[in-house]
This record gives C-alpha cells, structure tokens and sequence, in this order.
C-alpha cells in the first residue's frame, strides 16, 4: 500500500542537510520517493506503508538530527 507524506523539517539549511536526510530516507526500505525542498524545509515522502511506517520514518530522520513536524 503506497503512502505519501509531507513533513516539515526545520534544521534543513543547506545542500549537505538535503543529501543527508535524502540519503537516511532512500535507506529505509520500502520509501520508494524522498524529495526535499530547502526553500520551504518540507520533505514529501511515497512509501510502502507495510515495509515502513511514519514513525520509523520520524526515528530514522532523529538519528541523523533532523526532527519532523507534520
């Protein structure tokens, strides 16, 4: 079942915080689209909702030192 979501993530300033939490989302299994958009610090995300749930996605993002807002 694919899922999307859109989430705020205030920290991003940069290139290199793109990449990370880019980078930390295409890891997981089952997110199949991680996009981020610096301007407006917001991430939308397309996942398989049976291989990964929002909050493994929120906890993976935590790891690397990007909290997430709805």
């Amino acid at each position: 079942m694919t899922m999307e979501t859109t989430l705020t993530i205030p920290a991003i300033h940069c290139e290199s915080c793109v990449r990370t939490v880019e980078r930390t989302l295409k890891g997981l299994a089952g997110v199949q689209v991680a996009g981020v958009d610096v301007a407006t610090k917001r991430v939308r995300v397309q996942f398989d909702g049976s291989s990964v749930s929002l909050e493994q996605i929120r906890e993976a993002l935590d790891q690397v030192g990007f909290s997430a807002e709805d």
